[in-house]
């Protein structure tokens, strides 16, 4: 008999979408503002600096969880045995990962000809014991659905490194109240967690991890894969361009994914969990793939259109002359966010079927696409460097079809009358004034019968029982 089931059915996962959207929604705004300001204490160098640290931060991260969260969201039957073997496994690679960090801070930053790069890999080393215990709670609490939860711990994280951010950075630290700041959000997230109820023993066992590991290491892989994937961009910048060049990128992104940012994180709130369910209790997955891609590219690319369309003038408004040169690069980085949302949930659903191994697949198609599209259209511009971003992305296209098709019976077809109604909407935004484009979007949504307009009224309609 297991000690935690998946979450049950009888949860309402609508009731928790819609608290985590809310949540979503008030991080990505306070991320923004904190983004505004920033952009205004610190140069672009300054910036990409902290940027690449992040980067390798986020690495020894991933090696740290050994695919320890994938297993505690996935596993069917979570027993005392298993939980305590996760974290025994958990404390020993947090052990050899934040002593690696420390070492391999001075060659790390010889290496990137950055000798700033040091001193804020060895600031947030000190994080990392403390956000394994946040890792754990986090994967918990998906695990249940705590909708609630998750939001709390997120909001007041949040709040908490943009306050550390701006007053350190006000006082002149540059990039290095940024890594302080990094570190505060760890431990307020991790001493949140901590006020939290478990109902566990936390008791960690150095036996048992075979059985963590098979699964484990499988979902390592693939996380740390896309993990490379997603650090390479500022990786080669800062290696082959400039700390400049990546702040540049790093702002670029940030405009490009401000609005996907919100519905692509709340869509994807327990996809894992949910998904998994559906396979254990023989259910296709196709259906719910279809409807949340649906679901994200009706969000996003209208979105998108609109941000390439005002690019000049998004940017100027929003961080100022200083980063107008991050105008070229909005289209190419637009467009491969655009081939991202098609399949945002593809890896959570190979994961839930319990062959996580396959989403390494397409990462790694796009990973070799990186490098090889970089060295060859690179010319020191950041334009260059974003169409070979997008090249990558579109190399990797036919591989996901292939094993949506293959593993998840989601054929091209099924997906392309998907992205019908979300292409439809797309260019009704583009094809009318700036004023026009929501009145645009709903009335070709209407036409196509986009699944987007039943959940906005589903939405409004359990708003306005619950007022009641």
């Amino acid at each position: 008999m297991s000690d935690c089931a998946l979450a049950p059915a009888i949860v309402d996962f609508r009731r928790a979408f819609l608290v985590n959207l809310t949540s979503s929604i008030g991080g990505v705004a306070t991320r923004f503002l904190l983004g505004l300001l920033l952009a205004r204490l610190l140069q672009p160098a300054e910036l990409g600096l902290y940027a690449v640290a992040a980067t390798m931060f986020g690495i020894a991260q991933l090696l740290r969880d050994a695919g320890v969260s994938a297993y505690l969201q996935r596993e069917p039957e979570l027993t005392a045995q298993r939980f305590s073997a996760c974290l025994g496994l958990m404390a020993s690679t947090t052990v050899v990962m934040t002593l690696a960090l420390l070492v391999l801070a001075e060659p790390l930053a010889r290496q990137f000809a950055q000798p700033g790069l040091a001193a804020l890999l060895q600031v947030m080393a000190l994080g990392l014991p403390l956000s394994a215990f946040g890792g754990v709670m986090a994967a918990l609490q998906l695990r249940e659905l705590a909708a609630a939860r998750i939001a709390f711990v997120s909001r007041v994280g949040t709040l908490g490194h943009a306050a550390v951010a701006l007053l350190l950075t006000a006082e002149g630290c540059g990039a290095q109240g940024l890594a302080w700041a990094q570190v505060a959000n760890v431990c307020i997230c991790g001493l949140a967690y901590a006020c939290l109820p478990s109902g566990r023993s936390w008791r960690p066992s150095w036996r048992g991890w075979s059985e963590v590991l098979r699964f484990g290491l499988r979902a390592l892989f693939v996380s740390l894969l896309s993990g490379l994937n997603g650090a390479l961009p500022d990786l080669w910048l800062g290696r082959f361009g400039s700390a400049y060049l990546v702040g540049l990128l790093g702002r670029t992104q940030a405009v490009v994914g401000l609005l996907q940012a919100v519905s692509g994180h709340a869509l994807s709130f327990g996809a894992l969990p949910m998904l998994a369910r559906q396979h254990a209790n023989c259910q296709s997955l196709e259906p719910a793939l279809r409807h949340a891609t649906a679901l994200l590219t009706g969000l996003g690319w209208p979105l998108l259109a609109l941000t390439v369309a005002h690019r000049e003038a998004l940017l100027g408004l929003l961080y100022g002359p200083a980063w107008v040169e991050c105008t070229p690069a909005v289209l190419p980085l637009a467009l491969m966010t655009a081939l991202g949302l098609v399949f945002a949930q593809l890896n959570a659903a190979l994961a839930a079927i319990g062959r996580p191994e396959l989403a390494a697949l397409p990462i790694g198609v796009t990973l070799a696409a990186r490098l090889v599209l970089g060295a060859a259209l690179f010319d020191g511009s950041l334009l260059s460097f974003a169409w070979a971003l997008f090249g990558a992305a579109a190399v990797a296209l036919p591989v996901q079809l292939w094993l949506a098709a293959r593993h998840l019976d989601q054929s091209p077809r099924a997906l392309g009358a998907a992205l019908g109604g979300s292409l439809l909407a797309t260019l009704a935004v583009l094809a009318v004034p700036l004023v026009f484009a929501p009145i645009a979007c709903v009335a070709a949504m209407r036409w196509s019968r986009h699944p987007l307009l039943d959940e906005a009224l589903q939405f409004v309609r359990r708003r306005m029982t619950s007022r009641k």
